[in-house]
C-alpha cells in the first residue's frame, strides 16, 4: 500500500512539478511563475443561458484576446474558474495537469478559437469531475450542441475515467498524455463508449511513455493512439519540436468528433 501511495504521489507532483522557467509560453508552469494577472473583477452573478456564473477575472495570457471572458460558478471559493472564447455551436473543454491552470492550454485554446471553435480552459476547482461538468455546461448554455474533451496528464486521466458515467457524456476525448498508473481504468471503461478517442503522447516520457499509453488503450480499444517522439509530456508537446504533428492529430479527432454535426 505504501509503495502504491509513493507512486500516485509521485505521478502526480512530477505531473505538475516542471520547471517555470523552461516551461513553454502560455504554460501553467510560466503562468504561475509570472504570477501576473490583470483585469477587473465584476461583482453579481450573471446567467449565461441556463448556467449561472459569476464573471472573473481573465488571466493574463487571455488578455488582447476579443471575446474572452472568464467566470466563476456560483459556490466555488477562488478555483474553478472557466475561460471562454470563440463562438460556435462545436465546443472544445481544455483541461490541465494536476495543479495547472487556465493558462496552460492557451495557445491552442486560441488557434482552434480563431478555427471557428468554442473554447474553455479552465482552473480547477476542489471537485474537479464538477469542473469539467461545468466547463461543459458553459459551453452548451452559449450554443455548443456537441462538446469534446481534451486533457492532459492528470486532465486526460479524469477526462477517460469519467466515460464510466453514461450520463451527459462528450461527443469525443483526448487523453494527451493520460497516466496508466492512477487511471483505475479497466477493460471495460471504452466498449460502452461510442464517441471518437485519441491517445497522444511521446515515446520517452517518463510519466506516459509509448509502454504506458498503449496500456491505457488496452482499456479503450477504439482509440486512435499516436506517439510522437522524444520526452515531451501534455501541452509541452505542442509546443515542442513535434508539435505540427501533434496538432494536426488533435485537429483530425475534432475533424471526426465533429463530423457527424457538419455534415
Amino acid at each position: 500500500m505504501t509503495a502504491v501511495l509513493l507512486l500516485a504521489l509521485t505521478s502526480a507532483t512530477a505531473c505538475a512539478g516542471r520547471d517555470a522557467e523552461t516551461a513553454p509560453q502560455g504554460s501553467a508552469m510560466a503562468e504561475n511563475h509570472r504570477s501576473a494577472e490583470g483585469g477587473t473583477t465584476e461583482k453579481g452573478t450573471i446567467a449565461v443561458g441556463e448556467f449561472s456564473a459569476t464573471p472573473d477575472r481573465l488571466p493574463s495570457c487571455f488578455h488582447g484576446v476579443k471575446g474572452a471572458t472568464a467566470y466563476r460558478p456560483p459556490g466555488s471559493s477562488r478555483d474553478g474558474r472557466l475561460v471562454t472564447l470563440g463562438t460556435g455551436s462545436r465546443g472544445v473543454v481544455f483541461a490541465p495537469i494536476s495543479w495547472g491552470d487556465a493558462c496552460e492550454w492557451a495557445a491552442e485554446a486560441k488557434r482552434l478559437a480563431a478555427d471557428g471553435y468554442h473554447v474553455v480552459t479552465l482552473d480547477w476547482g476542489a471537485d474537479r469531475r464538477r469542473t469539467i461538468s461545468d466547463a461543459t455546461r458553459l459551453l452548451r448554455s452559449r450554443g455548443a450542441k456537441d462538446v469534446a474533451w481534451v486533457g492532459g496528464c492528470m486532465g486526460g486521466t479524469l477526462m477517460l475515467g469519467m466515460l464510466t458515467d453514461r450520463t451527459d457524456r462528450p461527443a469525443g476525448v483526448a487523453g494527451i498524455s493520460p497516466l496508466a498508473s492512477l487511471g483505475g481504468y479497466s477493460a471495460g471503461n471504452g466498449t460502452s463508449y461510442d464517441g471518437e478517442l485519441l491517445l497522444l503522447g511521446t515515446a520517452d516520457d517518463p510519466l506516459s511513455d509509448e509502454k504506458r499509453l498503449r496500456e491505457v488503450a488496452g482499456s479503450f480499444p477504439e482509440a486512435e493512439v499516436t506517439v510522437l517522439p522524444g520526452k515531451r509530456h501534455a501541452a509541452e508537446i505542442f509546443a515542442g519540436p513535434h508539435g505540427t504533428a501533434a496538432r494536426r492529430s488533435l485537429d483530425g479527432f475534432l475533424d471526426r468528433t465533429f463530423a457527424p454535426a457538419d455534415s
